[in-house]
């Protein structure tokens, strides 16, 4: 059973690492295209595991765990990183897609034409 679980775990890193590397480089498209492989390398290392008592440990699962304990938190930051830009591109292209405002009009005077606005009224009925 130790041996399925450094192989998942390890499967696990390998996963995180180029999922980073694709991360690091603004590469989203690659970086998506991994989720299914690290979903599935969590899942088998999470299914119908418990963890092990400490007196049982192995040193080199250890070792694994602390790498990807390590690549997990790179994941997470460079993840942010990608929707803070994801969020500035949408943000540009909301802007550029605004329709632009309204043209002032002008008038015989040279002044500029203040939009109309509705006047106030009050109505009364009595019968």
């Amino acid at each position: 059973m130790t041996a399925d679980l450094m192989q998942a775990a390890q499967t696990l890193a390998d996963v995180l690492a180029r999922e980073n590397d694709a991360l690091k480089r603004l590469d989203f498209r690659t970086a998506i295209a991994l989720v299914p492989a690290k979903e599935a390398a969590l899942l088998s290392i999470t299914k119908g595991r418990s963890p092990a008592p400490a007196t049982d440990r192995n040193p080199v699962l250890a070792a694994l765990g602390r790498r990807l304990n390590s690549l997990a938190a790179e994941n997470r930051a460079l993840l942010e990183r990608a929707i803070t830009v994801q969020t500035r591109i949408v943000g540009i292209i909301v802007r550029a897609a605004a329709p632009p405002a309204p043209a002032g009009r002008y008038a015989a005077n040279g002044y500029k034409n203040q939009p109309r606005k509705a006047s106030a009224m009050a109505l009364s009925a009595r019968a």
